[in-house]
């Protein structure tokens, strides 16, 4: 006995061939392409994995994947809202310092020059000023601490002057 098939309509399998094939046109159409918020991500996914926090943007300012641009994109994403902190120091999952000129020749790759530019300004920069800082901050303690030690001293002279 012949099997009867039910009619078939082509448009319909036509339409669902296309609805399927969706997401891969999709992903193919979008490959490559920045996505500025992969960053979110960063450090959940470095708690989760044990790490020091910024290991995941460190990764991408040591190494390269497909799209430079795009890990540069996310590193300054990342860095903006949390700064460089994390970043540019010594990551024992790697076991190195991430130097600012590091962070800079990636952006450099990625095609953002002037952010890297900027970056190195900034990092150089501040060193005067904080050097300054610093004399400063050695010279309020010292004087806070001569002020301290002469006023204990004028206390003391001032008790055992009056118990005589």
């Amino acid at each position: 006995m012949p099997v009867i098939l039910p009619p078939v309509d082509p448009i319909s399998i036509g339409i669902d061939v296309v609805m399927a094939a969706i997401p891969f046109i999709m992903n193919a159409i979008n490959k490559g392409k920045p996505n500025p918020n992969d960053w979110q991500g960063w450090v959940a996914l470095d708690s989760k994995n044990g790490q020091p926090i910024g290991t995941s943007a460190i990764t991408w300012i040591i190494k390269d994947g497909q799209s430079i641009q795009n890990e540069a994109l996310n590193i300054l994403q990342y860095i903006r809202n949390y700064g460089t902190q994390d970043v540019l120091t010594y990551n024992s999952y790697y076991g190195r310092t991430i130097t600012a000129e590091d962070l800079a020749n990636k952006l450099r790759r990625g095609g953002y020059v002037n952010e890297a530019n900027q970056l190195i300004q900034q990092v150089q920069a501040p060193a005067p000023v904080q050097a300054a800082s610093n004399i400063l901050s050695n010279v309020t303690k010292s004087t806070s601490s001569l002020l301290l030690y002469i006023g204990i001293g004028l206390g003391l002279f001032l008790l055992l002057k009056k118990k005589k």
